[in-house]
């Protein structure tokens, strides 16, 4: 009689039980196993299924503590199957294999994770391991429906009396498991994936179930937040420029320009960016002279009008050198300027209302003009010494008819809106 082929008891020891595989018609007989008795562990011992060829490159046992004798989902539990990882985990086992001299594999049931390579040694835990075996097997479940998919539509292409053409069905976590290999950068996305999430999300919001209030209110403050902390990079990136000039201006002007609901937040009322650099009126009998402001700005409400100048956040506010005394400074031309410039153009403004409404069009046409507001925003608070500081606070708090902003306080006004954003969410 042949002898039989499998594990088998080699040796009992009082501190554990040695087991070997035996493979009489490869003339295999090898250790494949210990289970210890003075502690919750397992060793085995993967083995290949050509002679003489181990099963993996470096990676020689694979050891189980915490399990009380049953093996984790991910791993092979017969001696037959070789042990080691399953079919599943292969991509896994194999990326290992190849890229780190791993000897052995310690899953511990709430073990720590880790890649020891001078001890040559990776560590696991169930949670960690039956995550990736999960992965992994999704992916295949959908590769095999896609291949099956595509192999009845050819065939019923070929032999359509026979063949009946196949629904295209989802995989179940396939969507999920796609997602997990999402690097974060919606530049992976194509056209077409950005289209069919979008489609996917309008479909999903149909369902009352899947998008409550609460969760659509959660998901529009992450978002807004988000969206506010990149305009806060991008005006600390124009903060940082050293140089003024015209284009630095030009810049400011087209960066409230994109972000105009910042408008709402200086003006502590909701109002809409109306036009931008507009004719305000002020032409002479020669056409000459003609005013025009950088942003006219409507409550979305009253639909009165307010008109906003902007300088740069390197304008001077005032004079380095003290007016009287040490502590006493006048404003610089550029703010004097700036805020009669403003009421220059307001004045215009109504002096001209009713001609400039009767040429005006369609929704250009609807506004009002009643004591409107201005506001300057120039300079930067934070290039003032303490007595300068001052000289401008008295000015600006005197200042009934315009508001004066500073850009640095602009930026801040934008972070303490993100804060609260974000504390909600």
């Amino acid at each position: 009689m042949a002898e039989a082929k499998g594990e088998y008891l080699q040796k009992e020891l009082a501190t554990k039980k040695i087991f070997f595989y035996k493979d009489p018609t490869e003339k295999v007989d090898q250790l494949s196993r210990e289970v210890y008795k003075t502690k919750d562990e397992e060793v085995h011992y993967p083995r290949g299924f050509e002679k003489d060829k181990p099963k993996y490159r470096t990676i020689r046992k694979f050891i189980y503590k915490g399990f009380k004798g049953s093996i984790p989902v991910g791993v092979i539990k017969a001696a037959n199957f070789g042990y080691g990882f399953t079919k599943t985990l292969n991509p896994f086992a194999f990326y290992i294999n190849d890229n780190y001299e791993i000897e052995e594999i310690i899953i511990e049931k709430d073990g720590k994770v880790e890649i020891d390579l001078a001890g040559k040694k990776l560590y696991l835990s169930q949670q960690t391991l039956a995550t990736l075996n999960t992965v992994f097997r999704n992916i295949y479940s959908k590769h095999r429906n896609e291949v099956n998919f595509i192999l009845q539509l050819s065939l019923s292409e070929i032999f359509p009396s026979k063949v009946s053409r196949p629904n295209k069905t989802y995989v179940p976590n396939a969507l999920a498991s796609s997602l997990a290999s999402w690097g974060n950068s919606i530049e992976e996305f194509s056209d077409s994936d950005k289209e069919a999430i979008k489609d996917l999300f309008d479909k999903l919001s149909l369902s009352t179930d899947f998008l409550t209030q609460e969760s659509l209110a959660k998901t529009k403050e992450i978002v807004d937040s988000k969206y506010i902390q990149k305009t806060i990079k991008k005006c600390e990136e124009l903060i940082a420029l050293k140089t003024d000039s015209e284009s630095l201006e030009k810049q400011w002007q087209g960066f409230l320009h994109e972000n105009s609901w910042i408008f709402s937040s200086l003006f502590a009322q909701p109002v809409v960016l109306h036009q931008r650099e507009a004719y305000v009126g002020g032409k002479t009998i020669e056409n000459k002279d003609g005013k025009f402001n950088d942003f006219l700005l409507k409550s979305s409400l009253s639909t009165n009008v307010s008109f906003v100048e902007i300088k740069t956040h390197k304008t001077k506010l005032v004079e380095n050198s003290a007016y009287r005394g040490t502590d006493v400074f006048s404003v610089t031309k550029d703010l004097s300027g700036c805020v009669a410039q403003v009421l220059n153009q307001r004045d215009n403004f109504q002096k001209e209302y009713y001609t400039l409404k009767s040429k005006s069009k369609g929704e250009k046409a609807v506004f009002e003009t009643l004591n409107s507001k201005c506001m300057v925003l120039i300079g930067s608070l934070g290039d003032l010494s303490d007595d300068q500081k001052s000289s401008f606070e008295l000015f600006r708090t005197n200042s009934r008819d315009v508001e004066i902003l500073t850009f640095d306080e602009l930026l801040t006004k934008i972070k303490t809106l993100q804060q609260v954003i974000s504390n909600k969410s």
